[in-house]
């Protein structure tokens, strides 16, 4: 794929510069200025991009593209579920307030206005413009502008963050571990010998032969385990509020 990318990369810049060079030298005359103009603008875009894939011997920095790796078939599973939706509202108000608001009026602008509100974008005016010539469309346009923002904003942006931020933790975890410390892991760390004896093990091996004697201190070590389990979460509860305070 990044091989791909840079064939492309290649040919868009290529094909640029030989549309400058026969503008300047007139051979072609401007009519491929503004093609010439797109490939290279193309071309500088996706040179930057990629000098990402220089970053791929730093696992710290190499985050962004594998997370964008990691999260991307999910994401785009759900940009075509989101896409059906988005697509019944765009014509469903095209239809209906096309010929009451400025924002309706065609396809395309209804497009833009939709997506526009879906970034949270001038809410109050389109809420305000629509004519009062007939009040079902007003209500209408209400109830249909208060469905689609709440939707769109705090159900579909929420689960598109939510995929990409499952993608970047699950990277994190792997190219970045943390040792996480807990209490009962410590409490293990610290009780190795505890549960050894606990197991009915004598390490000295004094009393192997005796199973009355490895009976207790089986017995013994359970204790010892809990007792010392005990005094660790009295000892995590009174510095809690001292942490807090601080």
């Amino acid at each position: 794929m990044t091989k791909g990318f840079k064939i492309v990369n290649d040919v868009f810049l290529i094909i640029g510069v030989i549309c400058k060079f026969s503008i300047e030298y007139k051979i072609l005359g401007s009519a491929l200025f503004n093609l010439t103009g797109m490939l290279l603008g193309l071309g500088v875009l996706f040179v930057w991009i990629g000098v990402l894939r220089y970053l791929g011997f730093f696992s710290h920095y190499n985050i962004l593209i594998l997370t964008m790796k990691r999260a991307m078939p999910n994401v785009l599973r759900f940009t075509v579920c989101a896409g059906l939706v988005y697509m019944g509202f765009l014509f469903c108000g095209w239809i209906i307030m096309g010929p009451y608001h400025m924002k309706f009026r065609d396809l395309m602008t209804t497009s833009e206005c939709l997506f526009a509100l879906i970034n949270g974008d001038d809410m109050f005016a389109t809420f305000t413009t629509t004519a009062e010539e007939n009040a079902s469309v007003v209500w209408f346009a209400r109830i249909y502008l208060y469905i689609f923002i709440s939707l769109f904003i705090y159900i579909v942006l929420s689960l598109f963050i939510s995929i990409i931020m499952d993608a970047y933790e699950i990277i994190k975890d792997k190219y970045c571990p943390v040792a996480q410390s807990s209490i009962l892991k410590d409490f293990i760390a610290e009780c190795d010998d505890v549960s050894t004896i606990s197991a009915g093990q004598d390490p000295c091996g004094t009393f192997s032969c005796c199973e009355f004697c490895r009976k207790i201190i089986s017995r013994v070590g359970k204790i010892r385990s809990a007792q010392r389990y005990e005094q660790m979460i009295d000892e995590q509860r009174r510095s809690e509020p001292t942490a807090s305070v601080i």
